[in-house]
């Protein structure tokens, strides 16, 4: 993401601070963006491995659009032992989960998967939340708890008190980020993170 697409994601210019720090704040939300969604959104080619489940049959991944190979304790699984979906999807842009035909035994220990991780481009509902994430610091460090007005002349401004700014976000933002997490599956093992 640039700073012409920020900007008109948050619908007005960057401030001076912001296009100093550019960079840095879009990395601060990338990774908070990142431990919201328990997944990572880099787009790196190494294969990843994941901890199996006894007794399910699904391995919930990261993010990827192509699947190169899979293998399960060292041994390349046939690829007509399992199928990619995003979540119950089997048709999708990007994947997060491989199902495999049979359930995982106690014998079974770990999953190695060789793919194209992270979005081919990242969905524009995303884009949203990583530019909310980022305006979210930029507010987060002009706020000051104890300014309760501010007065020139004539006209006053009275501010909210008692402002949480990350419960507004999650308010404004939590149906997209429950979209995309897999942070409420219980006993999740996540690969190695970009």
């Amino acid at each position: 993401m640039d700073e012409t697409k920020m900007s008109a994601l948050l619908g007005r210019p960057l401030t001076t601070v912001e296009t100093t720090n550019f960079k840095l704040y879009l990395d601060i939300a990338r990774e908070t963006l990142q431990s919201l969604i328990c997944t990572a959104l880099c787009d790196q080619d190494d294969p990843k491995v994941y901890d199996l489940r006894e007794g399910y049959s699904t391995v919930f991944t990261d993010i990827f659009t192509e699947l190169d190979e899979v293998k399960m304790d060292g041994v390349v699984v046939d690829s007509s032992k399992y199928s990619v979906r995003q979540w119950n999807k089997r048709s999708a842009s990007w994947y997060n989960s491989i199902v495999f035909a049979d359930r995982f035994t106690e014998c079974d220990n770990e999953v190695e998967v060789s793919a194209v991780w992270g979005f081919e481009k990242m969905p524009s509902d995303l884009q949203l939340v990583l530019a909310g994430l980022f305006d979210l610091i930029t507010r987060k460090n002009k706020f000051d708890p104890a300014i309760q007005s501010k007065r020139v002349e004539d006209f006053q401004i009275t501010l909210r008190s008692g402002v949480d700014m990350d419960a507004e976000f999650q308010s404004m933002y939590g149906s997209t980020l429950a979209k995309y997490s897999i942070c409420d599956i219980p006993n999740v093992q996540h690969g190695r993170v970009c």
